[in-house]
């Protein structure tokens, strides 16, 4: 028997085989931690180098980063507002660093906002009248592209639960504020504000006169004549009190009798 034929291949260079290296897992509390403590330094110093170090140095996916770097930032402001008590500043420096952070990619852009829902529901009114300054302030801020299609649903709802804590009669120039400040922000053709069904009271008639010798301008009701009439506390003016108090005193004189000597 023959042998059998033999092929025998030659290569001429050398082969190599590389073995393609994993991808180092995420970590959530490692970078979260990581991320807090960037975010209290950035706070510190007032700028946001220290945190685009830490988000780049972060092993992980962009959007695992952006999302544990958003509970990061609302980890801090949970922080100063329970434990350190700060003050509006540091609330404001903390909400300019998240809008650094949507600038500069490394963040959600629905941060800045979820921080302001959080800081107007954690302050009394006084306070809240010096955040929504900051909120007017920027108005040009919120119409930009890279926040207005996220931010709109957030300021809306914002700015309604604020008005939902005011009082129309005590609190006009804040509500007012608040009315223009939405009036800025959306465009006329809004959906929100417009009346799509076109729905309307047709049970409000209004009443005037043709001819201007029949007109009742300027003169009053007989019902607004009436001394028992109720003001609303707050809304009586200066010229008005006095004489109401006059009147009051005199009806109980003759509804006590005439003084004994």
């Amino acid at each position: 028997m023959c042998n059998p034929l033999r092929l025998t291949y030659r290569c001429s260079r050398p082969v190599h085989f590389t073995r393609k290296m994993s991808p180092s897992l995420f970590n959530f509390s490692d970078a979260k931690e990581r991320f807090t403590n960037a975010t209290r330094i950035a706070l510190d110093n007032k700028t946001s180098k220290t945190l685009i170090n830490a988000f780049n140095q972060t092993p992980g996916t962009e959007t695992e980063k952006k999302t544990t770097l958003d509970q990061a930032f609302r980890s801090v402001l949970e922080e100063e507002i329970i434990q350190r008590k700060a003050s509006c500043e540091d609330f404001l420096g903390l909400i300019y660093l998240s809008i650094d952070g949507v600038t500069e990619g490394i963040c959600s852009a629905t941060t800045p906002f979820l921080l302001l829902g959080d800081v107007l529901d954690c302050l009394p009114l006084d306070q809240c009248d010096k955040i929504f300054s900051f909120v007017e302030e920027n108005v040009s801020t919120w119409k930009s592209n890279s926040f207005y299609s996220a931010g709109k649903n957030y300021l809306l709802r914002m700015c309604n639960d604020l008005l939902r804590r005011l009082s129309k009669s005590q609190n006009t120039v804040f509500c007012g504020r608040i009315q223009l400040f939405l009036a800025r922000l959306f465009p006329l053709s809004e959906k929100s504000g417009l009346n799509l069904q076109s729905q309307f009271n047709l049970e409000n008639i209004t009443v005037f006169n043709k001819n201007e010798q029949e007109s009742t301008l300027g003169q009053k009701h007989p019902e607004e004549r009436d001394d028992g009439m109720e003001v609303e506390e707050g809304e009586m003016g200066d010229e008005e009190a006095p004489t109401t108090f006059i009147k009051k005193q005199a009806s109980l004189k003759i509804q006590s009798g005439p003084e004994k000597r």
